[in-house]
């Protein structure tokens, strides 16, 4: 079981500031620009087409981002703020025909499975890849589809002393702002998932930000010691300071009581099953201590890919 020497909102400031949000939530709002009513108008079965919109947060920056509304027959309410792994940004969240290897159509899954869901693209991938410099009589040769900037955003974030994770959560947390004050969305039950770099931003916004009702993880949660500090990754994912005070376990627990699902493959070869496992044990009556309902691990037969299956489920349960 994580120890609770401290208290959870002392943990949860020590972890707001290593990733450069300050001490308590920020001020102001965030809201929506673009078309934000449109829904699936052939029922249930069909795929809604995603709406390109701004997430204009409060500082006047404006964030890319897809939604999707459910049909009005499946509408349950809440909402989901998605974040996308690795690859193209939102553009892979809401591939279909052919849909990509890791999220596997996955905007689309959660809103058949009712929920408004608002994808905010992140630094580093899609529309905000770092801008190439111009090459010799200005030319540059094109970013490939699925290049990532990772490298130089956080190289440039931590030279000025903010890890690029830190940018990310906020914006995600301005997507949350976003989301609840659409009309149709419980502002009560708006969520967070993401898978891999996508299931980092989720389980950091939720443990940060009380406000989160829920939150989807999936193949990430591990411990840092057995992944990032044994494996190769993606140095987007340095926060400096964070061990050994703050394992991944120790973050997750500061969700508590809320609902938290974490999904995990079995055949992962960058979050070791083992290890993942192990930190889930530490999370043991956690929960309980609140008389809330425990997390659930879900673990798949497959290696790195977000399935939502069981996982997805669950949500539904506990959110929707």
């Amino acid at each position: 079981m994580v120890a609770r020497s401290t208290s959870s909102d002392l943990l949860r400031e020590r972890l707001r500031t290593l990733l450069g949000l300050g001490p308590g939530p920020e001020s102001g709002d965030a809201s929506l620009v673009g078309p934000t009513s449109a829904s699936s108008s052939t029922g249930a079965a069909s795929a809604p087409e995603p709406a390109l919109v701004q997430v204009r947060t409060a500082d006047g920056d404006e964030i890319p981002a897809f939604l999707l509304r459910p049909a009005p027959e499946t509408a349950t309410g809440a909402g989901v703020v998605l974040v996308a792994g690795h690859g193209r940004g939102i553009d892979d969240l809401v591939a279909q025909d052919p849909v990509d290897d890791f999220h596997d159509g996955l905007a689309h899954k959660l809103v058949r499975a009712g929920f408004t869901v608002l994808c905010p693209e992140m630094v580093s991938f899609g529309r905000r890849r770092f801008p190439q410099p111009e090459g010799q009589a200005g030319y540059t040769v094109p970013y490939e589809p699925t290049e990532n900037t990772c490298g130089i955003d956080a190289a440039r974030h931590l030279l000025h002393g903010r890890p690029v994770m830190g940018h990310r959560v906020a914006d995600a947390r301005a997507a949350a702002q976003a989301l609840r004050r659409l009309p149709g969305v419980d502002p009560d039950r708006v969520g967070v998932a993401g898978g891999s770099g996508g299931g980092a931003v989720a389980l950091l916004l939720a443990a940060v930000d009380p406000s989160i009702a829920a939150a989807l993880v999936a193949t990430y949660f591990c411990t840092f010691e057995a992944s990032l500090c044994s494996i190769r990754h993606c140095p987007c994912n340095i926060i400096p300071g964070l061990l050994p005070e703050l394992e991944m376990a120790d973050i997750a627990a500061l969700i508590a009581p809320r609902p938290l699902i974490l999904e995990a493959g079995g055949l992962d070869h960058i979050f070791p099953i083992e290890a993942t496992r192990a930190a889930f044990a530490r999370l043991e009556g956690v929960w309980e201590e609140h008389g809330a309902t425990p997390p659930e691990l879900v673990v798949t037969d497959g290696g790195h890919a977000f399935r939502a299956e069981r996982s997805l489920d669950a949500l539904v349960e506990r959110l929707a």
